[in-house]
């Protein structure tokens, strides 16, 4: 069932599943090749020869879908043995670009997509092996697609066109256009590569609407291979479906046709065979390289319709990866770690673990294992409460700009937090395929603070700011969402909340007016509630920190309130005064506000005034015997610095207000005193200013303490 509690338990289930990934794929490794079968007791010996071009190109490829797999790639530099690989590839003969001794131009169309996008420079070779596939559509006319033709089958004993050999040479002119722009273009010239592309896409298109008829009509002669691999092609260009309903349908019930036919156990019955090895019989579609390519193109940023479908059939998906655990092998003399294989069965008499069947299962599982993270992300989400950021990045910067031109720090705080917390980028913006389970923040990266000072100061807008200049979800916390069922059910409310927060990504969540959940309680203060929040916030915030996966605030009025455990590092890296807006933010917005009563006004005071007009009371408890203290009249002036964003606007209105009617005036600083009267402050705000001002970077994060050892 697609539900938030089913994708977080098999994502879970996921995710140590894929850690074998590495381990069993490499088992295969002999050198620059991976071997095709493994034998019991066999040693794997480090050759540098080319050898099982299919199955090297489908294991390499594989293992570039394990995460960080840059930094773990062992005994093989990944970095050296791809490259390597590809350049002696290129190097062998024409008539060795086979598999098994069948199969030329399924060695071709499979191998050559990875080893043109990894080969080091351009290899005259390519033109012969590009030729040596095309040839069949170049004599026969008629012939929009790819099968198996040429050396070694006879003169047109030909296999016809499907669908998988015709994704793989859609794939391979993808990567010739990508990886060598200019030798593809003199290639199309030469050998209309681009009137190529657009045959094959037709004729996949003609297909996958015949396979969706036969399917829907339960026709003994369709043939689920064919209509995945065909639908594969369709969702090479996702975006074309995002607003197209026409396209919608036909993806949506494809889809729906594809999984009508899986069987009991979760897989799919053999169809037509592609073409016959000489020495091991026919062989078919690998469900599981099938499903993995479908998966693939789901993960592209621009898939989001795609996704959707595939979440209406969680279950069928599940069924299949289930399938492929009750099917797989463990090497008998497997050490630490786990390695398991998987036999394709297309082998008659030969159960033992295949290498292009291992590699296949571990890539549909990793991208299983993405999808059901998006889906739980999700789900997590509606459930949450989410708030739009701003309409453009732009926008976004300019609001928070305007937000951290505070009194206190000049341009500091934007400098600041624009490369703390500004510098990551939203999924998918180069590219790549989406992984819910990627750590965007570094391990030594900030990613957590408290945004404390007085109300009004735009502590919120910060953090939405921050979220709107990186394209990240943003998601805001009041106490209120953790009390809304009562305080008996609290507890529970609170494991929810941040059960849900667990399965984010790329999200800025900002906990905001929480003050009365981790503040510090002595004495008669003290109560279950406030005892229960502290103890129970600690250890998930740690656990959020940990994660790396998203940046997460804190916005309170009242900084030495809060517990002292709470502040410590592992939980937040940094704590940031937001003070009032700064002297010439006030200004600015001031005489805007008075232009547009028709008042045009200069100031006529400056910072130094204020700030000589601002109390600096000396340290008492708490300042609680400020709390009532007036503000004498010589000092009047320093409330300026204090006034809030929203204040701004009432000041305008008295000063516009005043008595003397004037279109043009300077606001000298006897005026402004006059109007501060009406705004209520005592010493204790004062006093509470310089203190929160002491408080600054008063965190002390891990990455602090790492680099001062």
């Amino acid at each position: 069932m697609a539900n938030f509690q089913n994708f977080v338990e098999n994502r879970r289930l996921l995710q140590e599943f894929c850690q074998l990934h590495y381990a069993s794929v490499a088992h295969f490794s002999e050198g620059l090749s991976f071997v095709n079968v493994w034998k019991d007791g066999r040693r794997g010996r480090k050759k540098r020869t080319v050898e099982h071009l299919t199955s090297t190109a489908t294991c390499f490829e594989s293992l570039l879908e394990y995460p960080g797999i840059e930094n773990i790639f062992r005994p093989l530099d990944v970095s050296s043995v791809m490259p390597e690989y590809a350049d002696a590839a290129l190097r062998l003969r024409q008539k060795d670009w086979v598999s098994d001794g069948s199969a030329g131009t399924y060695c071709r169309c499979r191998a050559l997509p990875f080893v043109v996008r990894h080969v080091s420079d351009w290899h005259s070779k390519i033109e012969s092996h590009l030729e040596a596939i095309f040839r069949q559509m170049v004599a026969i006319p008629t012939r929009f697609a790819i099968g198996e033709a040429g050396w070694p089958l006879k003169k047109r004993n030909w296999y016809p066109p499907n669908a998988f050999h015709t994704y793989w040479a859609l794939e391979l002119l993808s990567a010739l256009a990508i990886k060598f722009p200019t030798q593809y273009g003199q290639l199309d010239r030469k050998l209309h590569l681009s009137e190529f592309s657009d045959k094959m896409r037709i004729w996949a298109r003609e297909t996958l609407g015949c396979q969706v008829s036969l399917h829907s009509a339960h026709s003994s002669v369709l043939d689920s291979d064919q209509l995945a691999w065909s639908l594969a092609v369709t969702l090479r260009s996702p975006e074309n479906a995002e607003a197209n309903l026409a396209e919608q349908d036909l993806i949506k019930h494809a889809v729906h046709c594809l999984f009508e036919t899986q069987t009991e156990v979760g897989t799919w019955r053999h169809y037509a065979p592609l073409f016959h090895y000489r020495d091991s019989g026919n062989a078919y579609c690998y469900v599981f390289e099938s499903f993995a390519e479908l998966l693939r193109w789901s993960l592209e940023p621009r898939a989001r319709f795609v996704r959707n479908v595939l979440k209406a059939h969680f279950d069928n998906l599940l069924r299949l990866w289930q399938y492929a655990r009750s099917t797989q092998v463990a090497f008998d003399s497997s050490p630490s770690p786990k390695r398991v294989g998987w036999s394709s069965g297309h082998r008659t008499g030969s159960p033992e673990p295949e290498s292009w069947a291992t590699a296949s299962v571990f890539v549909f599982s990793q991208y299983f294992r993405r999808l059901v993270g998006v889906w739980a992300r999700e789900e997590a989400l509606s459930a949450l409460p989410k708030r739009s950021t701003y309409p453009s990045v732009a926008k976004a910067r300019e609001k928070l700009a305007s937000r951290t031109r505070t009194w206190t720090s000049g341009n500091h705080l934007q400098r600041f937090l624009t490369a703390h917390f500004a510098k990551y980028k939203s999924p998918g913006v180069d590219g790549s395929r989406i992984d819910p389970d990627e750590q965007p923040v570094g391990e030594d990266d900030y990613r957590a603070a408290i945004l404390y000072g007085p109300p009004g100061t735009g502590k919120t807008t910060i953090a939405r700011a921050l979220a709107g200049m990186i394209g990240w979800e943003y998601v805001e916390l009041h106490a209120s969402h953790f009390v809304a069922d009562g305080l008996p059910y609290v507890q529970r409310t609170a494991d929810e909340i941040f059960k849900r927060l667990m399965e984010l990504d790329h999200a800025v969540v900002l906990f905001d007016e929480i003050d009365e959940l981790v503040r510090e309680r002595e004495g008669e203060e003290a109560d279950a509630f406030g005892r229960f929040l502290t103890t129970s916030m600690l250890p998930k915030l740690a656990e959020l920190w940990k994660s790396r996966k998203l940046l997460y605030f804190v916005a309170t009025n009242h900084i030495r309130l809060f517990d002292r455990a709470i502040t410590r590092s592992g939980r937040f890296d940094t704590s940031v005064f937001v003070s009032p807006p700064s002297f010439g933010s006030k200004m600015r917005e001031l005489q805007k506000l008075l232009k547009k009563r028709g008042v045009l006004a200069r100031p006529g005071v400056t910072k130094p005034e204020i700030e000589r007009a601002m109390i600096h009371p000396e340290s008492t408890t708490n300042g609680k015997d400020l709390a009532d203290k007036e503000i004498p009249d010589g000092n009047m002036l320093g409330k300026f610095a204090l006034l809030r964003w929203d204040e701004i606007r009432d000041l305008a209105a008295l000063l516009a207000n005043d008595t003397v009617k004037r279109k043009a005036r300077i606001l000298d600083a006897a005026e402004l005193a006059r109007a501060l009267r009406t705004f209520r402050r005592t010493q204790r705000d004062f006093f509470e200013f310089d203190r929160d001002k002491k408080f600054e970077g008063g965190v002390i994060s891990r990455y602090t303490a790492r680099h001062q050892e």
